[in-house]
């Protein structure tokens, strides 16, 4: 009898996990799992995810890990991806998953309208990302120090974005590299702490952790709004200032679970969300949409513009590991 009670209660016990394994699987197969930065983090829940999800009725979940982190991620889950899209502030892991077979080529709705600058190469069946916003690179540094600190001739203390963990960090190396690698050591030298992500970045100078740091001005702008005492320009360096588009982009996962996928990144482009993206301190990449209040005037003269060609991402890469503290 003992023997027969255990049966079943196995039974019953197998049952259950099969029935939460089948419950695990539709909720992944309904809801549309995004990978994705804590920068965007109030334009995707404020604006983005409710409109689509009363649009489409689609359920969506954002996972906010640091870029590195969620390569890694997608990279361990071989041919069972959790993510659905990608939303990066970078498409250096977009471009090297491509290169991995981690990646589809996909081409949105509105393709003719994307400026050049804003969209991928295009390779066969499309293009391997899009960028659905941009904010310029900003030099943020303690109002205190007065003017913007020349960045060639840094003296005070610097916060260097963690270059493998964030896609900050990576485009404060893609600046130095392409500038001046000789101030990106000397900032190094002066850096004393590195952080993850590009929201802990503009924090550590509000809250003096460091004097000087490189990061997204629509981060900076956020962290005003919300009093932080920052203040920001254009990167200068030996005199120059410099403009260096940070491009968040879209990614579509190979074998990604949910059909809807496509549906989201077009969803990006429409005119409600382009219209709307500069009361989240970022700009629209489709042109005839007002800039944020409070940002950089753009295009000023004399600044050199520094438009990154992403398909040279291995040499990007190849750097990344010099500009750790330590490394």
């Amino acid at each position: 009898m003992r023997n027969k009670v255990l049966s079943i209660a196995a039974l019953v016990l197998a049952a259950g996990l099969a029935l939460s394994l089948t419950d695990l699987y539709k909720v992944q197969q309904g809801t549309l799992v995004v990978y994705t930065t804590p920068a965007l983090r109030d334009l995707l829940e404020s604006l983005v995810v409710p409109r689509f999800h009363a649009a489409t009725g689609t359920d969506v979940t954002l996972v906010y890990v640091s870029a590195g982190e969620e390569y890694n991620r997608l990279r361990m889950s071989g041919g069972h991806p959790e993510a659905d899209l990608f939303l990066h502030a970078s498409p250096l892991y977009l471009e090297k998953g491509f290169a991995a077979g981690y990646f589809l080529p996909f081409q949105i709705g509105r393709n003719a309208s994307v400026p050049p600058n804003f969209v991928s190469r295009s390779v066969a069946g499309g293009h391997l990302w899009y960028a659905f916003a941009w904010s310029p690179l900003a030099q943020v540094y303690d109002p205190q120090l007065g003017a913007t600190p020349d960045l060639a001739s840094l003296d005070t203390t610097f916060g260097f974005p963690h270059p493998l963990l964030s896609n900050n960090g990576i485009y404060a190396v893609l600046f130095f590299e392409n500038v001046s690698a000789a101030a990106g050591a000397r900032a190094l030298a002066h850096t004393v702490v590195q952080p993850a992500n590009a929201r802990a970045n503009i924090l550590g100078v509000a809250d003096g952790a460091f004097d000087v740091t490189l990061g997204y001005e629509g981060v900076t702008l956020f962290y005003l709004k919300q009093g932080a005492r920052v203040a920001f320009d254009l990167p200068v360096l030996g005199g120059q200032r410099f403009l260096v588009p940070v491009i968040f982009s879209a990614g579509i996962v190979k074998g990604h679970p949910n059909p809807m996928a496509m549906d989201f990144i077009d969803f990006l482009y429409r005119d409600e969300i382009q219209s709307n993206i500069s009361r989240f301190y970022f700009r629209a990449v489709l042109p005839g949409f007002s800039d944020p209040p409070g940002g950089i005037p753009l295009p000023e003269p004399g600044t050199v513009v520094l438009n990154y060609d992403w398909s040279q991402w291995r040499t990007l890469e190849s750097t990344l590991p010099k500009y750790v503290v330590g490394g």
